[in-house]
């Protein structure tokens, strides 16, 4: 097994791939040498990452740096042999999950400090640190050959790491206040529910959760508010928070649409009914200010409901429009009616 030293560099020289050699301060070392702190960043983040699709999706881009890298650390030679270089592809495939990232997190509405938590803050400083490589190579690019699709992927991996911050913070957040609103609730009833959305004066679980039941749903709160002469509107989404259906009654109230569906999202977030939210949001509560966490999605009064299935958070409903009380009754009968319907 050869050495790890070699003593080549003791008189301040380094090889390129291609065999020339060049002074460990030319530019070019500089700028493949930071890249390779960013991919040992990159790796500190992986390290602590929480969830195994990030970690595996930082494992491919530490790939993909390795590829860049030694393209910044050849000479003439040493690039015309490269193959599997970087390409417009990888910026796509950055870019793509970019989008994914966005689909949940929804766009940066403010400053973002970094130390949320450590998978998150790990992440943050890999994305300064490659905004930092990015920097030296287009310094390098006035003195040396760089193509740009180097500098392109090293923008967009900046931004990547950032948007993969922004949704690790994000589960954190979820993941700690759906512990802190249980045990508050539990508190409040004094004892916790004995199975997922069994809160006393909720329906139970549903036996299935797709457009079908959502629609049925929405026609089941259609009747009931047409009864109560109460104009409203209808919302259902899935176990992401994302839309599934929304039902507008005429005469409804534009503000009532944000309102049904905000109320959906934070009973599928938080695996509660919206009614839970009230009294541990207050002022002397332990979730005071809850409601302005997820970009202001979260909703603190009723009408809305998790749905379960087998045990498991399938969404939410919501239905705004009338008074809290009246939300409520319609909103539990909706899921009520369907879960009869599915059961006969």
């Amino acid at each position: 097994m050869p050495n790890v030293y070699t003593r080549t560099g003791d008189k301040g020289l380094t090889g390129l791939f291609g065999g020339s050699r060049v002074p460990k301060q030319d530019m070019a070392v500089e700028a493949y040498g930071t890249v390779d702190e960013a991919n040992s960043a990159i790796g500190e983040a992986k390290a602590v990452a929480m969830d195994e699709a990030v970690r595996a999706t930082l494992h491919g881009i530490q790939q993909r740096l390795f590829v860049l890298a030694a393209e910044l650390a050849s000479d003439e030679r040493g690039r015309a042999i490269l193959d599997n270089t970087i390409s417009d592809a990888d910026v796509a495939d950055l870019e793509g999950l970019i989008d994914m990232c966005l689909e949940v997190t929804g766009p940066q509405r403010a400053f973002v400090v970094p130390g949320r938590d450590i998978p998150s803050a790990a992440l943050h400083k890999a994305r300064t640190v490659t905004r930092r490589a990015e920097r030296r190579v287009l310094t390098m690019a006035e003195t040396h050959p760089v193509r740009p699709e180097l500098v392109t992927y090293l923008n967009r991996l900046s931004d990547t790491l950032y948007a993969l911050a922004r949704l690790t913070e994000h589960h954190h957040d979820l993941g700690r206040v759906e512990t802190l609103v249980r045990d508050a609730v539990a508190r409040a009833l004094g004892a916790a529910p004995a199975t997922p959305g069994a809160v006393p004066g909720r329906p139970g679980p549903a036996s299935v959760f797709d457009l079908a039941a959502c629609k049925a749903m929405a026609e089941a709160a259609e009747a009931e508010a047409a009864a109560m002469g109460v104009p409203i509107v209808f919302a259902a989404v899935d176990e992401g928070g994302n839309l599934m259906l929304l039902h507008r009654m005429a005469d409804s109230l534009l503000g009532s649409i944000d309102i049904a569906v905000n109320k959906a999202f934070t009973s599928a977030a938080f695996k509660l009914p919206t009614s839970a939210l009230k009294d541990p949001s207050a002022p002397s509560g332990d979730l005071h200010g809850i409601q302005n966490s997820n970009d202001g999605r979260v909703v603190v009064f009723g009408g809305g409901l998790p749905v379960f299935v087998d045990g498991r958070i399938a969404g939410g409903i919501g239905v705004s429009g009338g008074t809290v009380d009246e939300d409520v009754r319609i909103v539990t009968h909706a899921l009520n009616t369907a879960q009869e319907a599915s059961h006969s």
